[in-house]
């Protein structure tokens, strides 16, 4: 579990069963919001004062051949399911760790693959769950009596909405990848992100820059020879073993991101608070901000805070903007700003929390969507970034919270 979440002083933590978690949703709980957890990666899936409920005991999965669909419970991580569907040669995009769980998917689901196969939470095609209310659901993409607004508001807010614990996801054959992995100075980002603002859907960038910056490009073609968006990275990154190709069989094949950006391992393990912002591409206004970028990392309150990005376009642009409550859809870019201090330091708490919110001030002009992989409810931004992440949407996903989950048993909007 996230060591900040792990350290909270909760109520306790349920593992209900399916029917068990009916009856739990309909009673008195004595402090609220519920939090939940599935994969258990995220700082909010324990809190203090609040009862965590565990999907632990949702595990089972099937793999149907005809439809070529994973189903499975939500108690599940990524590397789990991506492990069920390589005996069939399938797949699903997932980010860059396997830890995650299914809060992953029904928050938009970014990672590598992203460009040529969606985000993960486009590939739902049914979902099952429970109403902060009590009321049970099941509903599938393509029933025509389903109220269009639940879908929308269950693809990519349903944090706020229920406790889901049932996906259905379209799968896609295995793709082997080839990573470029390695460092870069500072300098070569501006032009580095120019040149991947031109890259083909198959090919993505990714970079995490803390004591020093880590570049991470991966290609998903099928082309039999290393494709030219990786060998042209020879100039910035040189031509050494260490900056090699590397080829892997699939995504649970695919090397750390992130341990190159530090100098060192920390013996003490932090707690921390991300936030990532959305916004298209940059072109020439990559120079002006990475430089502004460069002097916060240099005033990093804390060796573990870091400034990371994933790229985006291409499949995740594809989509209406109004079929999901993931309306940032001109997206290239997320950055991401992640704050870190030592446990029981109040004080460093609140200088990196402060830093994180600087960073993404100056972030916030040219990224201004906010995607909410973590929520921040006990945060004095929370509002704000509710605003950020769902636009002219918000009004109406408000009005389904105060339908779906009148009590609110489940984080506030």
């Amino acid at each position: 579990m996230n060591l900040l979440a792990s350290d909270a002083n909760t109520l306790g933590c349920l593992t209900p069963g399916p029917e068990l978690l009916k009856q739990l949703m309909r009673q008195p709980l004595g402090s609220t919001p519920l939090r939940v957890c599935s994969g258990g990666s995220s700082s909010r899936c324990a809190a203090n004062g609040c009862w965590t409920v565990d999907l632990q005991r949702h595990r089972e999965v099937s793999y149907h051949e005809n439809s070529r669909e994973i189903e499975f419970g939500t108690g599940l991580t990524m590397t789990e399911l991506l492990q069920v569907l390589r005996a069939s040669n399938r797949s699903i995009p997932i980010g860059l760790a396997g830890l995650t769980g299914s809060g992953f998917i029904l928050t938009g689901g970014m990672g590598p693959l992203s460009r040529s196969q969606g985000l993960a939470v486009d590939s739902i095609t049914a979902i099952e769950g429970i109403w902060g209310s009590g009321e049970s659901f099941s509903f599938s993409e393509d029933q025509t009596t389903v109220d269009g607004r639940l879908w929308r508001g269950l693809m990519g807010a349903s944090p706020f909405l229920a406790v889901v614990t049932r996906l259905r996801l379209q799968t896609q054959q295995i793709q082997p990848l080839r990573v470029r992995h390695g460092l870069i100075s500072p300098s070569l980002l501006p032009e580095l992100l120019q040149m991947a603002e031109q890259w083909p859907e198959t090919c993505s960038l990714q970079w995490s820059w803390c004591d020093r910056l880590e570049i991470y490009a991966v290609d998903c073609s099928s082309k039999e020879t290393t494709p030219q968006t990786l060998t042209g990275l020879d100039p910035i990154l040189g031509t050494d073993q260490h900056a090699a190709v590397q080829h892997c069989a699939d995504q649970l094949e695919q090397p750390t991101f992130g341990k190159l950006a530090s100098e060192t391992g920390s013996s003490m393990a932090a707690h921390s608070e991300v936030t990532g912002r959305l916004g298209p591409a940059l072109g020439r206004q990559a120079g002006p901000l990475i430089e502004r970028l460069s002097a916060r990392l240099n005033e990093r309150p804390h060796r573990g805070c870091r400034i990371s990005a994933q790229q985006l376009g291409g499949a995740t642009a594809r989509i209406d903007r109004q079929r999901t409550s993931f309306i940032h859809r001109d997206s290239v870019w997320k950055p991401w700003i992640t704050a870190s201090w030592n446990p029981g330091d109040l004080s460093g708490r609140e200088r990196s929390l402060q830093w994180m919110d600087q960073v993404s001030d100056d972030l916030r002009q040219a990224f201004p969507g906010l995607h909410l992989a973590q929520l921040h409810d006990h945060l004095p931004n929370h509002r704000q970034e509710l605003v950020d992440a769902f636009g002219e949407w918000l009004p109406e996903l408000r009005q389904l919270k105060s339908e779906l989950d009148p009590e609110g048993r489940l984080p506030p909007l």
